[in-house]
Formats: C-alpha cells, sequence, structure tokens
C-alpha cells in the first residue's frame, strides 16, 4: 500500500509543526480513498487495514496520522452506537471525509481509571439533554466538526456517550497555538455551556460495553501511528553517516520494533470479527503495546538525532520533526502517566 501521494494535498509535512494551517483536505483525501472503512460494520475488511493507513501515514508525518486517527475513531462510535438518526444525517459525510471526527474522550479514559473525575455533567430537560463543561483538549476542530465525548450526571453518577457539532448554540472553542508538531491540527479547548442536544445525539449509557469494545480498538490504532513514527526514525539512523557508533542501539531497537509490530499484528487479527468480541475481553495487552510502541518512538528518535547529528536539529530538517512528534506521544491521552497509572492498577487486580 502507497497512500504518500496524499500528502502533498495539505503542503510540505515537515512543515505543520510550524504552519497554523490545517490538515481537513488530507482527512477528505485519505477518507475518500477508502482506506478508512474497513473495520466498520458493512466492511468486509478488517480494521487492520484502517491501521496499516494510519502506520504509513505516521512514518511521513505523525501529525497527519494522528487527526487520521481521530476521525477514524469518531467513525466507529457513530457507526456502532450512534442511533439512527445520527448515523443517516452525519456518517455518509464522515464516511466522505466532507465533515470531520473528533474523539474526545480524554477525560472519560481518566475518569474511568480512577485518576479524575469526568468534568462534563449532563441533565435532563424535558426531551433534551444539558450539557456543561470543559474538554482540555480535542482536534479536528471545525465549525462542522462532530465531537464525540462523555458526561455524568452529577446526581446519579450515571455515565453516558454524546455527540455535538462544534458550531452548535452554547459550544465555545479557544483554540490551542504554538504548539510542537502539531499546528495544523486544528486542537483546542472545548467548552460547553447550556449546550442543549436531543435524543439522536446520545450514544449510549452502557459504557461498559462502549469502552469494552471501543478501547482495544482506540489503543491499536494509536500504536499504529507510533510505530510508524518508530520505523522513519530507524530507517533514517541506517542512512545516517554517524551511525556507526550506535549500530548496537540501532539493532536492539530495530529487534524491539520487530517484536511490536508482530504483537500488533496478532491482536489487530483479535479484532477482526468484531461481534464475536467478548465484554469481558482483557484491555491490559493493549495498554501495555501503547505504551511500548511510545517509549519505542521516543528512544527511536533519540538515537536518529544522535546519528544525524547537526543538521537533525535544523527545524527545518525531517529528524527535528521526529522529534517534536515523539514528545507529543508522552501527553497524548492516554498520556504515559495515564498508561502506568491505569496497568498498574490492573496488576493489583491480578
Amino acid at each position: 500500500m502507497s497512500i504518500t501521494h496524499l500528502l502533498p494535498e495539505v503542503g510540505d509535512p515537515q512543515l505543520t509543526d510550524r504552519e497554523l494551517g490545517n490538515l481537513r483536505p488530507f482527512i477528505q483525501k485519505i477518507s475518500q480513498s477508502g482506506l478508512l472503512d474497513s473495520g466498520l460494520s458493512e466492511s468486509g475488511a478488517a480494521i487492520s487495514e484502517s491501521a496499516a493507513a494510519i502506520y504509513e501515514v505516521a512514518s511521513q508525518c505523525l501529525a497527519s496520522a494522528f487527526v487520521t486517527w481521530s476521525h477514524r475513531m469518531t467513525l466507529e462510535y457513530v457507526d456502532r452506537f450512534g442511533s439512527a438518526e445520527l448515523k443517516e444525517s452525519y456518517l455518509p459525510g464522515l464516511l466522505a471525509g466532507d465533515r470531520v471526527g473528533s474523539t474526545a474522550l480524554a477525560t472519560a479514559l481518566a475518569d474511568r481509571s480512577g485518576k479524575e473525575l469526568l468534568p462534563i455533567t449532563f441533565r435532563r430537560d424535558g426531551d433534551e439533554f444539558v450539557i456543561d463543561g470543559v474538554i482540555p483538549w480535542a482536534s479536528n476542530l471545525y465549525s462542522d466538526t462532530l465531537v464525540v465525548f462523555a458526561a455524568r450526571e452529577p446526581e446519579t453518577g450515571e455515565r453516558a456517550l454524546f455527540a455535538t457539532e462544534v458550531g452548535f448554540a452554547g459550544v465555545a472553542l479557544k483554540p490551542a497555538e504554538g504548539l510542537l508538531a502539531l499546528n495544523a491540527t486544528s486542537s483546542g479547548t472545548i467548552r460547553f455551556n447550556e449546550l442543549r442536544l436531543g435524543n439522536s445525539f446520545y450514544l449510549t449509557s452502557n459504557v461498559n460495553e462502549f469502552f469494552a469494545r471501543m478501547r482495544p480498538r482506540f489503543l491499536l490504532l494509536q500504536t499504529a501511528f507510533c510505530l510508524g513514527l518508530s520505523s522513519a526514525s530507524l530507517d533514517s539512523s541506517q542512512l545516517a553517516d554517524g551511525r556507526l557508533p550506535f549500530e548496537s542501539d540501532l539493532d536492539q531497537l530495530q529487534g524491539e520494533l520487530n517484536q511490536l509490530r508482530a504483537e500488533w499484528h496478532r491482536l489487530l487479527e483479535l479484532q477482526r470479527n468484531f461481534a464475536a468480541i467478548s465484554l469481558d475481553q482483557d484491555v491490559l495487552p493493549y495498554l501495555k503495546l501503547r505504551l511500548r510502541a511510545a517509549v519505542l518512538a521516543q528512544a527511536a528518535t533519540r538515537v536518529e538525532l544522535a546519528a544525524v547529528g547537526g543538521r537533525g536539529y535544523f527545524v527545518s530538517h525531517p529528524t527535528s520533526r521526529r522529534i517534536r512528534e515523539s514528545l507529543f506521544l508522552s501527553i497524548q491521552a492516554p498520556t504515559e502517566g495515564s498508561l502506568r497509572w491505569e496497568i498498574s492498577q490492573q496488576a493489583l487486580k491480578a
């Protein structure tokens, strides 16, 4: 598969950390390619095809792979849990890339792990849900973006999943600027103030089923862009003039990458038959894989910089960009801290 010909549609991928542009044209192009449909309910293909596409994009530009992941996961949520009306109104546009999706579940994941309380609340008012609170970070934020998020009912403690358009009344957006390697991702903070949503924008209150089915796929597609970045970094290191002192390091990192790719493919295969996935499936292997893949990417880019030398420290050099991209993996939800926290909590239960 080769999809790198799509990247020039958004300009030089090396500049996505410095230009306040957006990656919407790329999302549209890759959606229209059909590579993101695999693994959805009407697709005969496995989710591994979407994972492979994100992997390849990440080998060229992590920002492009990241926004592709966010859009692809929104497709999954709407396809699997959306109401008939939501699917009819939004799914065709999302599939075509004419409308962009944003997954904004970082706070829900932290809430679910017991790390912090979900800061978004909802209450019922007749046939509507009234939403208040803040999403600290989301990406792919345009006026017509469909955002999927979680909220809690403060009196009962009930959790539920919803979708909304960024442009609806009651939604305020504060763009994030001056980011490392992510200025083109249209990221920012979302604030809900008396946002009113009808029943069609309600996904589910069965959060146990939602996360049991979605988290492994969520983590596998994130792992795809971690591994894609590592692969590009190691390829660059092997071609560097200064690679000789680091050959043992490179061999060790390449061996780790090969092991992680094998485990990634194994877990992807387990997700092939979505309908047969058990609701009590163990998420721990997916958490560990995602953490190891992020740590590997950071190690690979560090060695790449050492092997490439001073040229790699210029902002415009691909090595410099990959260094900045790898730093993002520590704070992208689930963050490295959240992953380590949840893995430790899972170990205590064992």
